[in-house]
């Protein structure tokens, strides 16, 4: 049986810091859903997968490397592991020149919560979109928690980062992409009613302590909140504003 070999052990707990997956250009898939929705979508991307010597999911056809589950489990980041990682290259970043994929373009501002950004992933690939648009100050997409969260999303879904939302606007507006929607929890145009939200636009969520930050000729949006809510977390947001842009586009059809 193939063995795991001390390089491959000190590159798996490499991965799980910033520096190492900018080194190495790996990340860490983990768990049975996580890893078996990034080889669907791109098996050709995998480098090492690592299971547990019980596991009994049927992942052979990667020819997994089998270990013993108390080796596995200082390998693993998750304190109840499923007994199985995949080492997988990141994807090749959206080139800078390419048009925006969506009919608008859904912003993430420094939104540093692992389980908010995986799980806001998760959703916009749910809403049939291509995209995210993200402002450094945001957690790294490839960090093995939002990897979970968003079940992989990362490998179907075109990621873009920009220093800032100033610089964001710049490369947007270059493409045609002239309103800007920032998400305020108090004050704004009800998201449930603003004509033009979806058209060419652009939608920024913030973290839900911060906020999306200022951006000149931005529009604020809100999500009417009867129960006077101080705000919701960036994560149910998200879903509110996505979900609304496919009721609207169903509503059409």
């Amino acid at each position: 049986m193939e063995q795991l070999t001390k390089n491959q052990e000190a590159l798996i707990k490499a991965l799980y810091t910033r520096h190492g997956r900018k080194k190495y250009d790996l990340c860490i898939c983990e768990g049975v859903r996580c890893c078996a929705d990034f080889l669907a979508a791109s098996p050709g991307l995998l480098e090492l997968l690592v299971c547990t010597e019980e596991f009994s999911h049927d992942f052979d056809n990667y020819n997994p490397v089998r270990i013993p589950e108390s080796q596995f489990s200082k390998l693993s980041a998750t304190i109840a592991s499923q007994g199985i990682l995949a080492v997988a290259k990141k994807p090749e970043p959206v080139p800078e020149s390419k048009h925006p994929a969506d009919p608008f373009v859904f912003v993430l501002d420094r939104v540093g919560d692992p389980g908010n950004f995986g799980t806001i992933l998760r959703t916009v690939k749910a809403a049939g979109l291509k995209e995210l648009w993200y402002t450094a100050g945001s957690v790294d997409p490839f960090n093995d928690k939002v990897l979970r969260s968003a079940m992989a999303a990362q490998f179907t879904i075109g990621l873009r980062q920009f220093a800032d939302l100033k610089t964001l606007k710049q490369t947007l507006t270059a493409f045609g992409y002239n309103r800007f929607y920032r998400t305020d929890p108090h004050q704004g145009v009800n998201c449930f009613t603003a004509p033009d939200l979806f058209n060419k636009s652009v939608v920024i969520i913030g973290s839900e302590a911060e906020g999306a930050g200022e951006l000149d000729g931005s529009v604020p949006v809100t999500i009417p909140m009867p129960g006077n809510s101080e705000s919701l977390n960036a994560a149910q947001a998200a879903t509110i504003f996505l979900f609304e842009y496919v009721r609207r586009t169903f509503a059409a059809k």
